[in-house]
């Protein structure tokens, strides 16, 4: 099952997961996700944009484009996604989006909503793996830093997990309530999640991070 990886603007990460892009991935960008992806080494099959923000707008002309104007009604990172979600049969990554203005990061996350929640999110800061019932993380740190919250913003589940310093065990996690700035007791943490699908966030992108852990 094919899926999209789409790079866009704000803080991204300085490297991928090994085993993120498989054969038959759809690549794109949305404006200056161009710069990201060619920072790192990554070459897209579409850039999409009003193209105001990109270092190399020749360079993203001589792909192929859409280009739009700068007053138009919905972001760069909107028109990524839902084109990127046309080409693919699976979900979508999201590379990069992550800090600098918060207007465009919370509008960023507004569009989870919309079009759900990519499977992953790497930003400068933090890998964000989506959990949508269960999910088995291996391999971690004992007391790395580990927060879990809703992968949308009216999301609502119950949450359990309990190799946790302060463990989960049928939390009820919304956005007003999550568990910020927890941290791992044990080498492998299990979440198991019942009603709306989550977000488990490791701060800084990791290069030993995989795709499925």
């Amino acid at each position: 099952m094919s899926k999209a990886i789409v790079f866009t603007g704000g803080g991204g990460p300085d490297y991928l997961p090994d085993d993120l892009i498989d054969r038959g991935d759809y690549l794109i960008a949305a404006d200056s996700g161009f710069d990201k992806a060619k920072a790192l080494g990554i070459t897209v099959h579409y850039v999409i944009g009003d193209f105001d923000s990109t270092q190399f707008v020749r360079e993203a002309l001589s792909v192929d484009h859409e280009l739009y104007p700068s007053e138009k009604e919905y972001s760069d990172t909107y028109l990524a996604i839902e084109n990127a979600l046309t080409h693919v049969d699976g979900g979508y990554v999201l590379v990069g989006g992550g800090g600098y203005r918060l207007d465009h990061l919370l509008q960023t996350y507004s569009l989870f909503s919309q079009f759900g929640p990519p499977m992953l999110w790497l930003t400068r800061y933090e890998s964000n793996f989506l959990v949508t019932s269960y999910k088995r993380f291996d391999k971690l740190s004992k007391g790395e830093t580990v927060s879990l919250y809703p992968a949308t913003l009216e999301g609502e589940a119950s949450v359990k997990a309990k190799e946790l310093r302060w463990p989960l065990d049928s939390y009820q996690m919304s956005f007003s309530s999550f568990s910020l700035s927890n941290s791992c007791m044990e080498e492998c943490l299990e979440v198991h999640v019942e009603g709306d699908p989550i977000f488990v966030s490791f701060p800084v992108a990791r290069k030993q991070d995989k795709m499925v852990p």
